[in-house]
């Protein structure tokens, strides 16, 4: 008479689910001299039974009634298979492989646990020599064996979905807090980068988001989107904001001091060098190192640069010991590397070592929507530095900037705003006129060296506006400004109308963009 008690302690003992299977399984099997036995578990979603405690991985699905074991599950009653009767279940393929050794005195018992209860927990398979199996189930020693097993199995697979959840709620609350951090440092941005735009509030958590990783951050975009402030507030917002920021611009230095000013030099290097001197990465030791228009850099500088990076060990010129610096690299460039890749211009093992974590700013043309926001920045800074008290920009003002297509970008208008502070008396509005005839400059400059050659349609359209125009008599006029805008909508409705509605038709002969031209029908409530 097999000890179950003994073995029912022994499974009290066990702290995990897949030990107390297996120990409950090897018990069993051992003491009734079964030739298999398994325990058949739900799957996660419900959908399958699963095989537990045996070195074969048995599926089958809980609806596949071609198979005992949906049967027992959704009656949750015991059933007991001769050999004969397990010729009906033959087209099972892998209950036939289960039961293919079952011999003429052997049975297969199917019984649901936990014993007694109609909600099914788990299925334990007996196969073996038929008295064995029946009459294990008429010991209560073994009965109450079994019992300990089913109480004990429901206790630690409670225990384990228990910290599971607990683990999903600490994650879920790290999330929530790693969220909330990096909004409210995008939040902290939106005073350095200025704008509501979608475009800018993406810049701004991208920004957030770079500044928590240690990886290097490359910075793209045009002339003037302000790559330098976007590199500044990576290291503002980073772990590394208490130490120094160097920032360097490469195409800034000649090509024979770049390498100095980088790396350093000791005394005697070369003539004139009197003294050992620091070079930037040195000084960006604990810091972050800016360097700007990267692509620039020469190639002999590009394969010295990599191997800081990749050992943040370099050698001052000159120097006979390697020094080291511990820094973030932030780089920035508004050429396009892969195209200087494919022309070995560009190191490509250095390209996606700075490629880590790439920013793209967005163009001011691209965001039109910031530019009132961002000229009452640029005009309270004025008066700021200047110590003026311009009152800001008049409607048809920041109507005449938008209309601009900011070639130069941030840069442009700032130097705009700047230009027509100059010109206007304190307590007033910054007027149209203080810039537009700028404006109109800066287009003109901004236009191709080559003619654009018209097709046939274009040049027809040219010509929509001139019978127009000699034919109005202007001594009627008596509000010009009206006039104007009469004149430009009637231009604009024609030129639409001999295109078809197309507006980037439309746009291109009239030589604006088509950006432009959408502003401008808005304004003058044309509907194409």
């Amino acid at each position: 008479m097999s000890n179950w008690l003994a073995f029912a302690t022994d499974l009290v003992g066990l702290r995990k689910p897949q030990p107390l299977v297996t120990r409950f399984i090897d018990v069993v099997s051992r003491e009734l001299g079964l030739s298999n036995c398994l325990l058949l578990v739900p799957s996660s979603d419900g959908r399958q039974l699963i095989s537990q405690g045996t070195t074969s991985t048995y599926a089958w699905a809980v609806t596949d009634f071609d198979n005992p074991f949906a049967h027992v599950l959704h009656s949750s009653n015991a059933m007991h298979l001769g050999a004969d009767d397990l010729i009906f279940w033959q087209s099972n393929r892998a209950f036939a492989q289960l039961t293919a050794q079952v011999g003429m005195f052997d049975s297969v018992l199917i019984q649901p646990l936990p014993l007694g209860e109609k909600q099914v927990q788990s299925l334990l398979v007996m196969v073996g020599e038929s008295g064995a199996v029946k009459g294990a189930f008429q010991d209560d020693a073994f009965l109450r064996f079994v019992d300990v097993f089913s109480h004990q199995w429901a206790l630690l697979n409670e225990m384990e979905r228990e910290e599971k959840d607990r683990q999903a709620l600490s994650e879920s609350l790290s999330d929530y807090r790693r969220s909330s951090a990096q909004q409210s440092l995008a939040s902290q941005l939106s005073r350095k980068l200025i704008g509501n735009s979608d475009a800018m509030q993406r810049l701004r958590e991208q920004i957030a988001s770079a500044a928590q990783s240690q990886l290097s951050v490359m910075v793209q975009g045009e002339t003037g989107t302000g790559k330098e402030l976007a590199a500044q507030a990576v290291h503002d917002l980073s772990s590394r904001k208490d130490q120094p920021f160097i920032a360097i611009n490469c195409a800034a230095i000649p090509e024979n001091l770049l390498e100095s000013e980088l790396f350093g030099y000791a005394k005697g290097a070369f003539s004139g060098a009197d003294s050992d001197k620091q070079g930037l990465i040195a000084q960006a030791n604990g810091g972050t190192l800016f360097l700007d228009e990267i692509g620039d850099m020469p190639l002999a500088l590009q394969a010295k640069l990599l191997r800081v990076l990749e050992s943040h060990t370099f050698r001052p010129v000159g120097g006979k010991e390697e020094q080291s610096s511990d820094f973030r690299l932030v780089s920035a460039t508004h050429v396009n590397l892969i195209a200087q890749v494919r022309s070995k211009a560009f190191r490509q093992d250095l390209y996606y070592r700075l490629f880590q974590y790439p920013i793209t700013l967005p163009s001011l043309a691209s965001r039109i929507e910031d530019i009132e926001q961002l000229g009452q920045h640029f005009v309270d800074l004025y008066n700021q530095q200047q110590g003026k008290h311009v009152r800001g920009l008049d409607f048809r003002a920041i109507d005449c900037l938008k209309q601009h297509n900011f070639p130069g970008n941030v840069r442009e208008l700032k130097h705009l705003i700047e230009f027509g502070c100059a010109q206007t008396a304190d307590g007033t509005q910054v007027k149209e006129a203080c810039f537009a005839h700028r404006i109109d400059s800066l287009a003109q400059l901004a236009e191709p060296n080559t003619p654009h050659e018209p097709d046939a349609t274009v040049a027809k359209a040219s010509t929509v506006a001139t019978p127009t125009q000699s034919a109005r008599d202007f001594s009627v006029v008596n509000d010009l400004k009206q006039a104007l805008n009469e004149f430009e909508a009637t231009i604009i409705r024609e030129r639409l109308s001999l295109f078809e509605g197309d507006r980037a038709k439309a746009a291109e002969s009239l030589g604006i963009p088509k950006r432009t031209l959408a502003y401008k029908c808005q304004k003058l409530e044309i509907k194409s």
